[in-house]
């Protein structure tokens, strides 16, 4: 009797994560071997799958030296969307074996979703794989619903879609992914496309936030693509930004600090004291350190969106203005500052300013020197001023 490890994913694509993982629970568990079962599996979040053969393929590529690791195909394409019946067929081929099915948080903490889950615990031990400490956390209250035994464990992982991010930008992953595996893949052009890179920025903020917010980036996508036609500046991108610009929006305080500070960002004393603007910074840092964004416009512009900041780009000033101006926004005076921005992006931009600035005033909140500068900048560039006797 052999211990078999199934390790169940969607791998879109596999990356040396996913190896390491393997190889660790290979060890800590004492299997024999791991089976790579890629499926179509995909739970409560968006995610394009390159047909089956090419992930199977890329699967191969990637564990061709590795020990006791190997890929195993479903023989019925119908099953790949089934937990069930795509252990069921490997149980029905190891039959004398015992098995563990290895599972990332998605999946886990939708288990009960699943059709015939109970049935999947008379078939295999569950090792579901946690990638934070949130998550574990949240793994380990969903493993007590359960009265079977599940052992969680948590790694540090580079995401499937910050490598797809990567490609969709033109960039290389050769510190993600082994060297045959890349070579396929730009060779096949597996994750290459006009659009890919914004359909992959997309989905990203589709699976994080809520129908509501998700409708305002979509809204605040559409007003940044529409400007910077009107201002010659890049349309994809500043649909990207657009899209991505609330991305962590709905995060709790706690989440948006630590990734600010494992990134070495020090608040000033009116930041520590204004949590309103956290998802701001940190969804800079988030679409840079987390989903592999490497342009310097979107981040800047993302980093910018709640503030403004003196000498900001033309760039940096339509995602600002798009977020003040999309069609979503019903606020007083928002279709003066909808014809306005037609006009002059700048006369646009102060508009909105004096609004933010006299309601924070009103509401006796503080202000961040930015929002001052970014003001006193514009004024200084596009006014004139009269000298007034004391």
């Amino acid at each position: 009797m052999s211990k078999i490890g199934v390790f169940l994913s969607t791998f879109n694509p596999i990356h040396n994560g996913h190896i390491f993982i393997a190889n660790e629970l290979k060890s800590k568990y004492n299997l024999d071997k791991i089976l790579l079962v890629p499926s179509n599996i995909v739970i409560n979040k968006i995610e394009e799958l390159p047909p089956i053969k090419n992930r199977s393929e890329i699967c191969k590529l990637a564990c061709c030296n590795c020990d006791n690791i190997m890929v195993y195909n479903i023989q019925h394409d119908s099953n790949l969307s089934c937990v069930f019946s795509i252990l069921q067929e490997i149980k029905n081929n190891f039959c004398n074996d015992d098995l563990y099915l290895i599972v990332e948080s998605n999946l886990f903490l939708s288990f009960e979703l699943l059709y015939k889950h109970d049935k999947i615990f008379d078939m295999a031990f569950i090792l579901p794989v946690a990638f934070s400490k949130c998550e574990y956390k949240l793994m380990k209250r969903k493993a007590k619903q359960f009265e079977h035994k599940v052992a969680i464990n948590i790694f540090k992982h580079v995401s499937s879609e910050f490598v797809r991010i990567k490609y969709a930008q033109g960039l290389k992953c050769s510190d993600y992914l082994d060297n045959k595996v890349e070579h396929y893949i730009l060779e096949n052009n597996i994750y290459c496309g006009n659009d890919r890179l914004f359909r992959e920025c997309f989905n990203a903020s589709k699976n994080r936030l809520s129908s509501k917010r998700f409708y305002h980036c979509q809204m605040v996508a559409k007003a940044a693509k529409d400007l910077a036609r009107l201002y010659n500046e890049d349309e994809k991108k500043a649909e990207i930004a657009g899209v991505l610009h609330d991305i962590v929006k709905e995060q709790d305080d706690k989440y948006l600090l630590r990734i600010m500070k494992d990134s070495g960002v020090e608040l000033n004393e009116i930041e520590q004291k204004t949590p309103q603007i956290w998802h701001s910074i940190a969804g800079a840092i988030y679409c840079e350190k987390y989903l592999g964004i490497e342009n310097e416009q979107i981040i800047s512009s993302i980093k910018y969106h709640t503030t403004g900041n003196r000498d900001m780009t033309t760039f940096e000033k339509i995602i600002y203005m798009a977020d003040c101006v999309s069609e979503d926004r019903k606020h007083e005076d928002v279709e003066i500052e909808r014809e306005i921005v037609k006009k002059d992006l700048d006369k646009a931009l102060l508009f909105q300013l004096k609004k933010c600035i006299t309601l924070l005033c009103e509401r006796e909140v503080l202000i961040h020197p930015k929002t001052f500068e970014c003001y006193n900048q514009i004024c200084q560039k596009n006014f004139k001023w009269r000298w007034l006797p004391i």
